[in-house]
């Protein structure tokens, strides 16, 4: 069978293909909290040139920025290669998107949460970490979630300026295997390249419900220690 022969050229290019997907993961997180925190000065200036680069990042189709990257950053003494001039631009564009993820996160909590913890004496990075965040994170999973499959999605762009993931690796052997062979094997490999894309997504998303039900554990708590009162009904809102 044509995948068993080219099962190591398909596993290393598979490695790569996690590999850079944890490297964009990683580089969007960090990408997103600067300019999330960027976002939340209240300088005007900065507010508006970071307001105005993650428009840019957002509306510019992903594959310009790919190809950006790698032919104009050499011209501008920057030379890296096709792992990480991939890796730099998606993660630029995935920060850009969960800047907004994250910032309407922390912007759901109510206004009380946060002078509770002014009263309690927690500012600052302890506030944050241990009433803020914890009561955004049932906000900012779901969405967040979508944007790490966009990412491993959008690691297969990679090919295009010559990175050796496993949509690189698909693509040679159907080019190999078409001139020397003849007939075209594109089905077979694009089918088994759509497998194993939909496996990877389907185990992040597997994921990010668990981590979704663990902060939100403690709403279903509440809602299992106030039961309705006999002989009452329960209004469902609308």
């Amino acid at each position: 069978m044509l995948l068993l022969e080219f099962r190591n050229f398909l596993l290393a290019g598979f490695a790569n293909t996690l590999l850079l997907a944890l490297v964009l993961t990683a580089g969007a997180t960090l990408c997103a909290v600067m300019f999330a925190a960027a976002l939340s000065t209240r300088s005007r200036v900065v507010t508006g040139c970071v307001y105005s680069l993650i428009e840019c990042l957002r509306d510019i189709p992903l594959m310009v920025t790919v190809l950006l990257a790698y032919f104009v950053l050499p011209k501008a003494g920057i030379s890296l290669n096709p792992f990480w001039s991939s890796a730099l631009s998606i993660s630029l564009w995935g920060g850009a998107n969960g800047a907004h993820i994250i910032r309407a996160g922390l912007a759901s909590v109510p206004k009380g949460q946060h002078e509770a913890a002014d009263a309690f004496g927690l500012r600052g990075w302890r506030k944050l970490m241990l009433v803020i965040l914890p009561q955004a994170m049932p906000v900012i999973i779901p969405p967040y979630v979508s944007l790490v499959t966009s990412l491993v999605q959008a690691s297969s762009l990679g090919a295009v300026v010559g990175v050796e993931e496993v949509f690189r690796a698909g693509q040679v052997i159907i080019e190999q295997t078409t001139l020397t062979r003849g007939g075209s094997p594109a089905y077979l490999v694009y089918g088994f390249l759509l497998v194993i894309y939909f496996v990877l997504c389907w185990l992040i998303s597997l994921v990010g419900r668990r981590c979704e039900q663990h902060f939100t554990r403690h709403l279903t708590r509440t809602d299992a220690a106030s039961p309705v009162p006999r002989g009452m009904t329960q209004v469902v809102p609308a």
